[in-house]
């Protein structure tokens, strides 16, 4: 038993009225896989150990996904929000399988080089200096896309290298990537605020804005809602 992850556990336990005794514990899964049950009188909780290392927010997030489901409630919506966000962030950097982290520009289908150029020259007047341009390593089916300031790098879900994707979808995401580099962050009561109204006004001047919506919206799975 881990006795700080139990601690989370049975705090976010007692919050929501589970009088039950709470053994928690970190596992080996080969994907991130975290579970609770009941088993005589006890609570079970085991939590992949590919979030170990996680903050406690996180911790707290997935203990009120798990036990809301055992308790038979609705779970919050800001606690799955922030698990699943943090989850898809994983598995977009995920460099177990790669010692050096580092992921080529060039897919199997699409070159993301090429596509930051294309971009670029189109819509950026060639104004952007370019950043790291990397394919996820994993099929991330929530987290399409996204940039890291802190790294300099955009990420692009390696779901889209395929030969049935439209290329304009991939420009689309390189776009949306990059109108982030151009437009920074805003700040409202403190909180950070990225997409402001002329962020979108922008975005939609693709050519391809609606059917690239449209596409993402059909990989990503009618249930889940994508990001990037």
């Amino acid at each position: 038993m881990d006795i700080k992850l139990n601690q989370i556990v049975s705090k976010v336990a007692e919050n929501l009225e589970l009088k039950y005794k709470v053994v928690s514990n970190y596992y080996y899964y080969k994907n991130i896989k975290n579970t609770a049950r009941i088993k005589n009188g006890i609570l079970y909780v085991r939590v992949s150990d590919k979030l170990k290392d996680s903050p406690e927010t996180i911790k707290e997030a997935l203990s009120y996904v798990l036990l809301s489901k055992i308790k038979g409630t609705r779970v919050a919506p800001r606690y799955k929000r922030i698990y699943d966000d943090y989850v898809h962030k994983i598995i977009l950097n995920d460099s177990s399988d790669n010692p050096k982290g580092i992921h080529e520009p060039k897919g199997t289908y699409f070159d993301l080089d090429e596509i930051f150029q294309t971009v670029n020259d189109y819509y950026f007047f060639n104004e952007i200096s370019k950043p790291c341009l990397r394919w996820s390593k994993k099929r991330a089916y929530r987290i399409l896309g996204r940039y890291d300031r802190s790294k300099n790098e955009i990420i692009i879900s390696k779901l889209l290298d395929c030969e049935k994707t439209p290329k304009f979808v991939v420009e689309y995401i390189m776009y949306h990537e990059m109108l982030h580099i151009k437009f920074g962050f805003t700040y409202k009561r403190g909180r950070r605020k990225i997409l402001t109204q002329l962020f979108k006004k922008e975005e939609e001047k693709f050519p391809f804005y609606k059917e690239s919506i449209d596409y993402l919206k059909k990989i990503s799975g009618s249930k889940n809602k994508y990001l990037f």
